[in-house]
């Protein structure tokens, strides 16, 4: 005589994990249509008060991927992906920085390619719907279970899971940047001439044969402290550039979303700098004392919570 209500149970408790499982799956695709979907449209980045416009072209699968998307306002710059490889391209140097600058942040192309730990410090959630450039589109949100972070909300094209829009929050729920297409058609340009470059000076920000960073077998650092989540991508020391006798630690981390620079150096005597700022939309620094470290971190974390990092954290570098 219980049987049958056991096994009611087990359906009822089984159905919310199938349907959490097929949401994580959805971001999965949102994450592989921002990078490889074929399109040609218009965006709009809006960020500190200021907004650019970008056209954008994208063809092919993989290695075979051609994209390239041209600034319509401020200075003239193109950024463009073959496959693996990323370059800037522009009339001069100062437009080139500026490409550069707009390289850090590749709309529809956010959300990481390996999610498989996103959801340790993310909760994702239907929202609603919208729509965006003429199409309708599902509200999605990545929530993160603490305040250190950003939320994600995003727009997704039902049929392509392509994000048509996507805003990042900060945890008091502002809107601290968004992109948005006014305009898009879901196939790409198949003229090769598309996707060349106008411009002649370049900038190569990423090889074609780059792959993804590695964690090391053997790390020679020790931090402690980080907000729950992030681990370790890789660690190598560098010289600080005209100070071919001082070197910096650099460790990346990630938690699955948020890329995270920790730069550590010796301090000099007597020195106790402590601020921070934002770099570009969501990417923020902060620097800060402690022991005998001067710590910087980069990342698309908010302000507030980069020097709440900086001075949670514990560092002791091994010789």
């Amino acid at each position: 005589m219980r049987v049958i209500p056991l096994i009611n149970l087990m359906v009822v408790a089984a159905a919310p994990a199938a349907h959490a499982e097929d949401d994580w799956q959805l971001l999965r695709n949102v994450a592989a249509a921002g990078r490889q979907q074929a399109l040609n449209g218009t965006y709009l980045h809006q960020m500190n008060g200021t907004l650019e416009t970008f056209h954008i072209v994208r063809e092919g699968q993989g290695d075979a991927t051609r994209e390239k998307r041209t600034s319509l306002d401020g200075p003239s710059r193109e950024i463009i992906r073959k496959g693996n490889e990323l370059a800037c391209f522009a009339p001069d140097k100062k437009a080139l920085n500026a490409a550069k600058i707009s390289a850090m942040r590749l709309f529809p192309a956010l959300l990481p390619e390996d999610m498989s730990e996103i959801n340790q410090s993310y909760s994702l959630k239907h929202v609603g719907s919208d729509r965006v450039a003429q199409r309708d589109c599902s509200l999605l949100e990545l929530r993160p279970k603490d305040r250190q972070r950003y939320t994600l909300r995003m727009c997704v094209e039902p049929l392509t899971s392509l994000p048509l829009k996507m805003v990042t929050l900060s945890p008091k729920g502002e809107a601290v940047e968004q992109f948005t297409f006014t305009d898009i058609d879901l196939t790409g340009p198949k003229d090769k001439r598309a996707y060349r470059p106008k411009f002649s000076q370049k900038f190569l920000l990423r090889p074609g044969g780059a792959s993804q960073p590695q964690v090391s077998a053997q790390v020679d650092n020790d931090v402690s402290g980080l907000p729950n989540g992030f681990h370790l991508l890789r660690s190598v020391q560098r010289s600080l550039p005209g100070q071919a006798g001082k070197s910096v630690r650099h460790m990346v981390y990630s938690d699955g979303l948020v890329m995270l620079s920790l730069f550590v150096e010796t301090q000099p005597e007597g020195a106790r700098l402590e601020r921070s700022s934002n770099l570009h939309g969501a990417i923020n620094m902060a620097t800060g004392p402690q022991g005998s470290y001067q710590l910087t971190a980069v990342g698309d974390m908010p302000e507030p919570a980069m020097m709440g990092l900086l001075k949670g954290l514990k560092v002791s570098l091994k010789p």
